[in-house]
């Protein structure tokens, strides 16, 4: 079976940045650090929407995955596999070009802290997969 490898057009321009990576600060701090490729900006705005907060962003407050005000719950099973759909179901309304490969939710209730490791890809295959790792503590 074959496989059709879709680039994005706009990646075959070498300068023309996509947008802005996260941290905001460049190599030198002086400067913002830019993505040139589509799939580097998909995982800025990755961490950009699981860092949000509901109700931060202007103009649109649904925008977010609420992570932080989950770590100082009990982070049992149910709560974990709720913060897990919550996710998906934010990429899902947000990000509907980011395809979740695998999403792993661990906390650490003695540490008031959750781990997250998302692995996206703009496809449905995988193709080129990047990983996402966060500690979100208190």
């Amino acid at each position: 079976m074959a496989y059709i490898i879709q680039v994005n057009p706009v990646d075959l321009e070498r300068n023309v940045a996509l947008g802005l990576d996260l941290p905001l600060t460049g190599e030198s701090g002086a400067t913002f650090k830019q993505n040139y490729f589509t799939i580097d900006q998909a995982e800025a705005n990755a961490k950009n929407l699981l860092l949000t907060e509901p109700g931060e962003r202007v103009m649109l407050p649904e925008f977010g995955c609420g992570l932080k005000k989950t770590i100082f719950e009990n982070l049992t099973a149910e709560t974990v596999q709720a913060l897990s759909l919550i996710i998906k179901n934010s990429f899902q309304t947000f990000l509907p070009y980011i395809f979740i490969q695998k999403l792993e939710l661990t906390p650490d209730n003695d540490r008031n802290t959750l781990y997250v490791k998302l692995d996206i890809s703009l496809d449905e295959l995988g193709f080129d997969t990047r990983s996402i790792l966060l500690e979100v503590n208190g």
